[in-house]
Protein backbone atom coordinates (compact mmCIF):
# COMPACT_ATOMS: atom_id res chain seq x y z
CA UNK A 1 0.00 0.00 0.00
CA UNK A 2 1.30 3.46 -0.86
CA UNK A 3 2.36 6.00 1.76
CA UNK A 4 -0.62 8.24 0.95
CA UNK A 5 -3.02 5.33 1.40
CA UNK A 6 -1.51 4.62 4.83
CA UNK A 7 -1.92 8.26 5.85
CA UNK A 8 -5.53 8.46 4.70
CA UNK A 9 -6.32 5.15 6.41
CA UNK A 10 -5.29 6.74 9.71
CA UNK A 11 -7.17 9.94 8.85
CA UNK A 12 -10.31 7.92 8.06
CA UNK A 13 -10.27 6.42 11.55
CA UNK A 14 -9.72 9.79 13.24
CA UNK A 15 -12.40 11.58 11.21
CA UNK A 16 -15.00 8.88 11.90
CA UNK A 17 -14.18 8.87 15.61
CA UNK A 18 -14.59 12.65 15.70
CA UNK A 19 -17.85 12.63 13.70
CA UNK A 20 -19.72 9.99 15.70
CA UNK A 21 -20.41 12.27 18.74
CA UNK A 22 -21.73 14.91 16.33
CA UNK A 23 -24.06 12.36 14.71
CA UNK A 24 -25.23 11.14 18.14
CA UNK A 25 -26.07 14.71 19.16
CA UNK A 26 -27.90 15.32 15.86
CA UNK A 27 -29.97 12.12 16.26
CA UNK A 28 -30.94 13.00 19.82
CA UNK A 29 -31.85 16.52 18.77
CA UNK A 30 -34.26 15.24 16.10
CA UNK A 31 -35.28 11.95 17.81
CA UNK A 32 -33.73 9.78 15.09
CA UNK A 33 -33.60 6.52 17.00
CA UNK A 34 -33.43 2.91 15.85
CA UNK A 35 -36.84 1.27 15.68
CA UNK A 36 -37.53 -1.78 17.82
CA UNK A 37 -39.04 -4.77 15.98
CA UNK A 38 -39.08 -8.57 16.09
CA UNK A 39 -35.49 -8.74 14.80
CA UNK A 40 -33.96 -6.26 17.26
CA UNK A 41 -32.82 -7.20 20.75
CA UNK A 42 -32.10 -3.74 22.14
CA UNK A 43 -34.37 -1.50 24.18
CA UNK A 44 -34.35 2.24 24.71
CA UNK A 45 -33.53 5.06 22.34
CA UNK A 46 -30.33 4.38 20.39
CA UNK A 47 -29.29 6.80 17.59
CA UNK A 48 -29.28 5.01 14.24
CA UNK A 49 -27.29 7.07 11.73
CA UNK A 50 -23.74 5.96 12.55
CA UNK A 51 -23.32 5.01 8.92
CA UNK A 52 -23.19 8.73 8.08
CA UNK A 53 -19.90 9.12 9.94
CA UNK A 54 -18.51 5.96 8.32
CA UNK A 55 -19.52 7.05 4.83
CA UNK A 56 -18.31 10.65 5.13
CA UNK A 57 -14.94 9.52 6.50
CA UNK A 58 -14.59 6.88 3.81
CA UNK A 59 -15.67 8.86 0.75
CA UNK A 60 -13.70 12.01 1.66
CA UNK A 61 -10.51 10.07 2.40
CA UNK A 62 -10.77 7.87 -0.69
CA UNK A 63 -11.32 10.81 -3.03
CA UNK A 64 -8.45 12.81 -1.51
CA UNK A 65 -6.14 9.79 -1.47
CA UNK A 66 -6.73 8.90 -5.12
CA UNK A 67 -6.58 12.54 -6.22
CA UNK A 68 -3.27 13.24 -4.49
CA UNK A 69 -1.53 9.89 -5.02
CA UNK A 70 -0.45 9.58 -8.67
CA UNK A 71 0.50 5.92 -8.10
CA UNK A 72 -3.20 5.05 -7.79
CA UNK A 73 -5.56 5.03 -10.76
CA UNK A 74 -8.64 7.04 -9.86
CA UNK A 75 -10.70 5.71 -12.79
CA UNK A 76 -10.58 2.21 -11.22
CA UNK A 77 -12.13 3.48 -8.00
CA UNK A 78 -14.53 6.05 -9.48
CA UNK A 79 -17.35 3.63 -10.51
CA UNK A 80 -17.07 1.87 -7.17
CA UNK A 81 -17.22 5.17 -5.28
CA UNK A 82 -20.18 6.52 -7.27
CA UNK A 83 -22.18 3.31 -6.97
CA UNK A 84 -21.36 3.07 -3.26
CA UNK A 85 -22.55 6.63 -2.74
CA UNK A 86 -25.83 5.74 -4.48
CA UNK A 87 -26.35 2.73 -2.20
CA UNK A 88 -25.53 4.76 0.90
CA UNK A 89 -27.79 7.68 -0.07
CA UNK A 90 -30.87 5.51 -0.53
CA UNK A 91 -29.97 3.51 2.58
CA UNK A 92 -30.02 6.70 4.65
CA UNK A 93 -33.27 7.72 2.98
CA UNK A 94 -34.69 4.35 4.00
CA UNK A 95 -33.57 5.02 7.59
CA UNK A 96 -35.56 8.24 7.55
CA UNK A 97 -38.75 7.49 5.57
CA UNK A 98 -38.88 3.69 5.06
CA UNK A 99 -38.64 3.16 1.28
CA UNK A 100 -40.63 0.33 -0.31
CA UNK A 101 -38.66 -2.86 -0.99
CA UNK A 102 -39.16 -2.70 -4.77
CA UNK A 103 -37.52 0.74 -4.96
CA UNK A 104 -34.59 -0.40 -2.81
CA UNK A 105 -34.08 -3.38 -5.10
CA UNK A 106 -34.16 -1.10 -8.15
CA UNK A 107 -31.46 1.16 -6.70
CA UNK A 108 -29.33 -1.87 -5.82
CA UNK A 109 -29.63 -3.16 -9.38
CA UNK A 110 -28.65 0.24 -10.80
CA UNK A 111 -25.60 0.42 -8.51
CA UNK A 112 -24.65 -3.12 -9.50
CA UNK A 113 -25.05 -2.20 -13.16
CA UNK A 114 -22.64 0.75 -12.75
CA UNK A 115 -19.81 -1.42 -11.48
CA UNK A 116 -20.50 -4.33 -13.85
CA UNK A 117 -20.39 -1.95 -16.81
CA UNK A 118 -16.96 -0.78 -15.64
CA UNK A 119 -15.27 -4.16 -15.45
CA UNK A 120 -16.24 -5.48 -12.03
CA UNK A 121 -17.50 -9.05 -12.04
CA UNK A 122 -16.87 -12.77 -11.71
CA UNK A 123 -15.05 -14.25 -14.71
CA UNK A 124 -14.36 -17.84 -13.74
CA UNK A 125 -14.95 -20.44 -11.06
CA UNK A 126 -12.10 -22.90 -10.40
CA UNK A 127 -10.61 -22.14 -13.80
CA UNK A 128 -13.88 -22.61 -15.67
CA UNK A 129 -14.46 -19.47 -17.76
CA UNK A 130 -18.06 -18.34 -17.36
CA UNK A 131 -20.16 -17.32 -20.38
CA UNK A 132 -20.72 -13.57 -20.28
CA UNK A 133 -24.49 -13.78 -19.52
CA UNK A 134 -23.84 -16.25 -16.67
CA UNK A 135 -21.00 -14.12 -15.28
CA UNK A 136 -23.12 -10.96 -15.36
CA UNK A 137 -26.12 -12.69 -13.76
CA UNK A 138 -23.95 -14.19 -11.02
CA UNK A 139 -22.38 -10.81 -10.32
CA UNK A 140 -25.74 -9.06 -10.01
CA UNK A 141 -27.13 -11.75 -7.69
CA UNK A 142 -23.96 -11.70 -5.61
CA UNK A 143 -23.87 -7.91 -5.11
CA UNK A 144 -27.59 -7.53 -4.34
CA UNK A 145 -27.44 -10.55 -2.03
CA UNK A 146 -24.49 -9.18 -0.06
CA UNK A 147 -26.06 -5.74 0.32
CA UNK A 148 -29.08 -7.29 2.01
CA UNK A 149 -27.10 -9.94 3.88
CA UNK A 150 -25.03 -7.35 5.75
CA UNK A 151 -28.19 -5.38 6.40
CA UNK A 152 -29.87 -8.43 7.96
CA UNK A 153 -26.88 -9.43 10.10
CA UNK A 154 -26.85 -5.99 11.76
CA UNK A 155 -28.88 -7.01 14.81
CA UNK A 156 -26.35 -7.21 17.65
CA UNK A 157 -24.04 -4.54 19.07
CA UNK A 158 -20.74 -4.60 17.20
CA UNK A 159 -21.65 -7.57 14.98
CA UNK A 160 -21.92 -6.06 11.48
CA UNK A 161 -18.98 -3.77 12.21
CA UNK A 162 -16.62 -6.54 13.35
CA UNK A 163 -17.58 -8.86 10.49
CA UNK A 164 -17.06 -6.02 8.00
CA UNK A 165 -13.78 -4.90 9.56
CA UNK A 166 -12.19 -8.36 9.54
CA UNK A 167 -13.38 -9.09 5.99
CA UNK A 168 -12.14 -5.75 4.64
CA UNK A 169 -8.71 -6.20 6.20
CA UNK A 170 -8.51 -9.74 4.79
CA UNK A 171 -9.47 -8.56 1.31
CA UNK A 172 -7.00 -5.68 1.57
CA UNK A 173 -4.20 -8.14 2.33
CA UNK A 174 -5.17 -10.38 -0.59
CA UNK A 175 -5.44 -7.49 -3.08
CA UNK A 176 -2.34 -5.63 -1.93
CA UNK A 177 0.05 -7.07 -4.50
CA UNK A 178 -2.01 -6.91 -7.70
CA UNK A 179 -4.79 -4.36 -7.11
CA UNK A 180 -3.41 -1.53 -4.99
CA UNK A 181 -6.49 0.62 -5.59
CA UNK A 182 -8.74 -2.10 -4.18
CA UNK A 183 -6.45 -2.63 -1.19
CA UNK A 184 -6.43 1.11 -0.45
CA UNK A 185 -10.24 1.26 -0.58
CA UNK A 186 -10.45 -1.76 1.75
CA UNK A 187 -8.11 -0.33 4.38
CA UNK A 188 -9.59 3.18 4.32
CA UNK A 189 -13.10 1.79 4.77
CA UNK A 190 -11.89 -0.64 7.46
CA UNK A 191 -10.41 2.28 9.39
CA UNK A 192 -13.71 4.16 9.26
CA UNK A 193 -15.52 1.05 10.53
CA UNK A 194 -13.00 0.76 13.37
CA UNK A 195 -13.75 4.35 14.35
CA UNK A 196 -17.45 3.52 14.38
CA UNK A 197 -16.87 0.41 16.53
CA UNK A 198 -15.41 2.60 19.27
CA UNK A 199 -19.00 3.74 19.89
CA UNK A 200 -20.85 0.61 18.69
CA UNK A 201 -19.08 -1.88 20.95
CA UNK A 202 -21.47 -3.33 23.57
CA UNK A 203 -23.27 -1.54 25.02
CA UNK A 204 -23.70 0.43 21.80
CA UNK A 205 -24.11 4.20 21.92
CA UNK A 206 -25.09 4.32 18.23
CA UNK A 207 -26.11 1.98 15.39
CA UNK A 208 -25.00 2.27 11.77
CA UNK A 209 -28.50 2.05 10.26
CA UNK A 210 -29.43 0.70 6.84
CA UNK A 211 -27.26 3.27 5.07
CA UNK A 212 -24.13 2.02 6.80
CA UNK A 213 -24.79 -1.72 6.62
CA UNK A 214 -25.85 -1.62 2.97
CA UNK A 215 -22.76 0.41 2.04
CA UNK A 216 -20.52 -2.13 3.76
CA UNK A 217 -22.27 -5.06 2.08
CA UNK A 218 -21.95 -3.41 -1.33
CA UNK A 219 -18.26 -2.53 -0.95
CA UNK A 220 -17.27 -5.94 0.42
CA UNK A 221 -19.15 -7.69 -2.40
CA UNK A 222 -17.72 -5.47 -5.13
CA UNK A 223 -14.11 -4.46 -4.39
CA UNK A 224 -12.50 -7.87 -5.18
CA UNK A 225 -14.47 -8.23 -8.42
CA UNK A 226 -12.09 -5.94 -10.33
CA UNK A 227 -8.90 -7.94 -9.78
CA UNK A 228 -7.89 -10.19 -12.65
CA UNK A 229 -4.86 -11.89 -11.08
CA UNK A 230 -4.96 -15.53 -12.24
CA UNK A 231 -4.01 -16.98 -8.86
CA UNK A 232 -6.70 -14.98 -7.04
CA UNK A 233 -9.29 -15.47 -9.78
CA UNK A 234 -9.11 -19.27 -9.54
CA UNK A 235 -10.45 -19.38 -5.96
CA UNK A 236 -12.05 -15.91 -5.79
CA UNK A 237 -15.64 -17.13 -5.71
CA UNK A 238 -14.87 -19.62 -2.94
CA UNK A 239 -12.82 -17.05 -1.01
CA UNK A 240 -15.73 -14.60 -1.12
CA UNK A 241 -18.20 -17.26 0.03
CA UNK A 242 -16.02 -18.18 3.00
CA UNK A 243 -15.11 -14.59 3.94
CA UNK A 244 -18.79 -13.57 4.04
CA UNK A 245 -20.11 -16.91 5.35
CA UNK A 246 -21.70 -15.48 8.51
CA UNK A 247 -24.03 -12.96 6.80
CA UNK A 248 -24.42 -15.24 3.76
CA UNK A 249 -25.53 -18.38 5.63
CA UNK A 250 -27.66 -16.38 8.05
CA UNK A 251 -29.49 -14.78 5.10
CA UNK A 252 -29.98 -18.08 3.27
CA UNK A 253 -31.42 -19.58 6.47
CA UNK A 254 -33.72 -16.57 6.93
CA UNK A 255 -35.02 -16.75 3.35
CA UNK A 256 -35.67 -20.49 3.63
CA UNK A 257 -37.39 -20.02 6.99
CA UNK A 258 -39.73 -17.34 5.68
CA UNK A 259 -40.55 -19.17 2.45
CA UNK A 260 -41.31 -22.29 4.47
CA UNK A 261 -43.61 -20.34 6.80
CA UNK A 262 -45.14 -18.44 3.86
CA UNK A 263 -44.09 -15.06 5.19
CA UNK A 264 -42.59 -12.10 3.29
CA UNK A 265 -38.85 -12.59 2.77
CA UNK A 266 -38.01 -9.25 4.40
CA UNK A 267 -40.26 -9.76 7.43
CA UNK A 268 -38.33 -9.56 10.74
CA UNK A 269 -38.04 -12.43 13.21
CA UNK A 270 -35.89 -13.52 16.16
CA UNK A 271 -34.28 -16.57 14.60
CA UNK A 272 -31.05 -15.12 13.25
CA UNK A 273 -27.76 -16.63 14.42
CA UNK A 274 -27.24 -14.15 17.23
CA UNK A 275 -30.80 -14.72 18.48
CA UNK A 276 -30.15 -18.48 18.57
CA UNK A 277 -26.94 -17.99 20.53
CA UNK A 278 -28.83 -15.85 23.03
CA UNK A 279 -31.49 -18.58 23.31
CA UNK A 280 -28.71 -21.06 24.13
CA UNK A 281 -27.66 -18.98 27.13
CA UNK A 282 -24.90 -16.82 25.70
CA UNK A 283 -24.85 -13.16 26.70
CA UNK A 284 -24.69 -10.46 24.03
CA UNK A 285 -20.97 -9.93 24.49
CA UNK A 286 -20.29 -13.68 24.65
CA UNK A 287 -22.21 -14.24 21.40
CA UNK A 288 -20.27 -11.43 19.74
CA UNK A 289 -16.91 -12.81 20.87
CA UNK A 290 -17.81 -16.33 19.71
CA UNK A 291 -18.74 -15.10 16.22
CA UNK A 292 -15.69 -12.80 16.11
CA UNK A 293 -13.36 -15.63 17.16
CA UNK A 294 -14.62 -17.91 14.39
CA UNK A 295 -14.50 -15.06 11.86
CA UNK A 296 -10.85 -14.33 12.75
CA UNK A 297 -10.01 -18.00 12.29
CA UNK A 298 -11.74 -18.00 8.90
CA UNK A 299 -9.95 -14.82 7.81
CA UNK A 300 -6.57 -16.17 8.92
CA UNK A 301 -7.22 -19.32 6.90
CA UNK A 302 -8.07 -17.26 3.82
CA UNK A 303 -4.85 -15.25 4.16
CA UNK A 304 -2.89 -18.51 4.53
CA UNK A 305 -4.29 -19.85 1.26
CA UNK A 306 -2.66 -16.96 -0.62
CA UNK A 307 0.73 -18.61 -0.07
CA UNK A 308 -0.38 -22.15 -0.98
CA UNK A 309 -0.71 -24.03 -4.25
CA UNK A 310 -4.15 -23.27 -5.64
CA UNK A 311 -5.38 -26.89 -5.44
CA UNK A 312 -4.38 -27.11 -1.76
CA UNK A 313 -5.91 -23.69 -1.18
CA UNK A 314 -9.16 -24.92 -2.76
CA UNK A 315 -9.26 -27.89 -0.39
CA UNK A 316 -8.60 -25.71 2.66
CA UNK A 317 -11.25 -23.19 1.63
CA UNK A 318 -13.75 -26.00 1.00
CA UNK A 319 -13.09 -27.41 4.47
CA UNK A 320 -13.64 -23.92 5.92
CA UNK A 321 -16.94 -23.60 4.07
CA UNK A 322 -18.09 -27.02 5.31
CA UNK A 323 -17.06 -26.07 8.84
CA UNK A 324 -19.25 -22.95 8.69
CA UNK A 325 -22.20 -24.93 7.32
CA UNK A 326 -21.71 -27.46 10.12
CA UNK A 327 -21.55 -24.70 12.73
CA UNK A 328 -24.82 -23.16 11.54
CA UNK A 329 -26.45 -26.60 11.42
CA UNK A 330 -25.44 -27.48 14.99
CA UNK A 331 -26.64 -24.12 16.33
CA UNK A 332 -29.91 -24.48 14.40
CA UNK A 333 -30.84 -27.90 15.75
CA UNK A 334 -29.63 -27.12 19.27
CA UNK A 335 -31.75 -23.98 19.30
CA UNK A 336 -34.74 -25.96 17.99
CA UNK A 337 -34.37 -28.47 20.83
CA UNK A 338 -34.18 -25.68 23.40
CA UNK A 339 -37.29 -23.96 22.02
CA UNK A 340 -39.21 -27.23 21.99
CA UNK A 341 -38.24 -27.90 25.60
CA UNK A 342 -39.34 -24.41 26.64
CA UNK A 343 -42.64 -24.79 24.76
CA UNK A 344 -43.29 -28.14 26.48
CA UNK A 345 -42.52 -26.69 29.89
CA UNK A 346 -44.89 -23.76 29.26
CA UNK A 347 -47.60 -26.13 28.07
CA UNK A 348 -47.27 -28.30 31.18
CA UNK A 349 -47.15 -25.24 33.41
CA UNK A 350 -50.32 -23.81 31.85
CA UNK A 351 -52.07 -27.15 32.30
CA UNK A 352 -51.23 -27.19 36.00
CA UNK A 353 -48.74 -30.07 35.76
CA UNK A 354 -45.20 -29.97 37.06
CA UNK A 355 -42.53 -30.48 34.39
CA UNK A 356 -40.39 -33.53 35.02
CA UNK A 357 -36.74 -32.80 35.72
Amino acid sequence: MTFSACIFTAVSFLVCTALIPVVIHFCKLYSLYDTVNARKIHSGNIPRLGGVAVAVSFFVCVVLCFYLDKQLSFHKALPLTCAGLLIFSFGILDDLIDIRAVFKLLVQLVASGIVVANGFGFRQIFGLILPVPAAVALTFVWIVGMINAYNLIDGLDGLCGTLSLTTLVTLGILLHGDFQEGAAVCFILAAAVLGFLVFNWPPAKIFMGDGGSQLLGFMIATIPLYSNNDSFEYNKFLIMLVATSFPLLDTIAAIWRRLRDRRPIMSPDRLHLHHKLLNLGFGKVQALYMILGIQLLICATICLTASLEREIATILLTVSALFMIGFFTVIHYTNRAVLRKLALENELRNSGKTPEL
